[in-house]
């Protein structure tokens, strides 16, 4: 079809061409086959190929946009950020690419790279989490107080502002500061690290103490007042202002499911304390 095609529209430019030929008063010597001879010549003289790519050059820009495409990926894969977050009042528990799960306490968040887990499982946390079940090799978890490094199963990382606490249930972590101190913790011990990046370190505890809140509870071992508040303030969902400069150490458990009135008798007794609710959910302390 296209070669009849062809051969019709040539018939019709040679139509025109015997047309154009006899119009002319000046003579020309050249039949109409010699002009469509000398114009289809023309046509493909002027027919300029387009520039090739050396072949050399080809492969070095295939190997460029490869590079480039799997640069690409790479830093998705990197990353491409899941984040787990809980708000005042709320305990989440979630479970972990490697199958063990994490328990968030409220205003918690915990930050992980999926699709770069089975190359580096790690973490970023900041707030309190208790962390359980069979992990992933170099399986660590970063705050900004120090990194954690799992070499065995359960544990508890509290991470708030210059407060950092680790305590191991089972197995064994790996506990380092930001100046690079270190420590191995086994059952029933924990680490605290300093602001300056010191570590203390304490055995022989009871490590259900530390992850009551998991259950409803709160239990307070020689605990500041000020980070008992603080607890309760995240728990209840409320504003708790202590007027007094007080840091006397708390300690006391009680259930988490009575009411914050409850809940503030209770820790302001001891020390002679009263409170006072300003309006709604804000309650001052004197």
């Amino acid at each position: 079809m296209e070669q009849k095609n062809n051969i019709q529209s040539q018939d019709k430019l040679l139509a025109k061409l015997d047309k154009l030929h006899a119009s002319v008063k000046v003579p020309y010597m050249k039949s109409r086959e010699e002009i469509w001879e000398t114009l289809h010549r023309k046509i493909d003289t002027d027919k300029t190929p387009g520039r090739s790519m050396p072949h050399h050059r080809r492969e070095w820009w295939l190997v460029a946009a490869t590079v480039a495409v799997l640069l690409g990926v790479t830093v998705f894969l990197r990353f491409y950020s899941h984040v787990l977050h809980t708000v005042s009042g709320e305990i989440a528990t979630m479970k972990l690419p490697d199958g063990s799960t994490v328990t968030l306490n409220a205003q918690t968040k915990l930050t992980y790279y999926p699709l770069w887990w089975k190359i580096s499982p790690k973490l970023t946390l900041y707030g309190e989490a208790f962390f359980q079940g069979h992990h992933s090799r170099r399986f660590t978890v970063k705050s900004e107080r120090g990194i954690v490094t799992v070499l065995g199963t359960s544990f508890d990382i509290y991470a708030r502002h210059d407060n950092y606490r680790v305590v191991c249930f089972t197995g064994k972590v790996r506990v380092t500061s930001p100046t690079k101190n270190r420590i191995v913790l086994t059952r029933g011990e924990k680490a605290i690290v300093t602001p300056i990046g010191d570590i203390t370190f304490s055995k022989n505890i009871i490590p259900t103490n530390y992850n009551a809140w998991t259950n409803q509870q709160f239990v307070f071992t020689a605990e500041p007042l000020p980070s008992v508040l603080d607890e309760l303030a995240r728990h209840y969902n409320v504003t708790i202002d202590l007027k007094k400069n007080i840091q006397t150490l708390y300690t006391g458990n009680f259930p988490g499911k009575i009411p914050i009135e409850q809940a503030l008798h209770i820790v302001c007794k001891p020390f002679g304390l009263t409170f006072v609710e300003k309006d709604n959910r804000h309650f001052v302390i004197q």
